[in-house]
């Protein structure tokens, strides 16, 4: 198995491959002594060659297939039509919040309003209250000076 130089990840994809032999001029073919190879790392996305035993076949090198343009063309429009309906989605969320916001603020101001209403309803009260202490007071007072 093939290791990525850079993360170390045995997740190899390979591009190409080619044996190396070593041979002089005027000899035959010989069998090939390994193999090199370009792969690309499927994690990290880095291209890099490597040396493959020649104990191993190229058939048996992991080799998964490049996706075709059409395919990834589909993939792409997918995930538009995902990204536009995800678009909408949030749009209509945005506009019901906006509404909401505007109930919300109309809500609140008509609480300001029964508060001021109750705030001013308390301070007649109370000034009633002190009126009412005032004369019992004076009430008070004259009954014991009247003993």
């Amino acid at each position: 198995m093939v290791k990525c130089p850079s993360c170390g990840a045995e997740e190899t994809i390979a591009l190409k491959r080619w044996p190396v032999t070593f041979k002089k001029q005027g000899e035959n073919y010989r069998k090939p002594k390994f193999f090199i190879g370009i792969f690309r790392c499927t994690k990290c996305k880095t291209k890099f060659r490597s040396r493959i035993e020649s104990l191993v076949k190229p058939a048996e090198v992991k080799q998964t297939e490049i996706p075709k343009l059409e395919d990834l063309v589909e993939k792409v429009r997918s995930i538009h039509s995902d990204l536009i309906q995800t678009n909408n989605a949030l749009h209509e969320k945005l506009s019901g919040l906006e509404t909401e916001r505007g109930y919300l603020t109309l809500e609140l101001a008509d609480l300001q309003r029964d508060a001021e209403f109750r705030a001013e309803a308390l301070e007649d009260e109370i000034c009633q209250l002190r009126a009412e202490i005032k004369s019992l007071k004076e009430l008070l007072d004259s009954t014991e000076e009247n003993k």
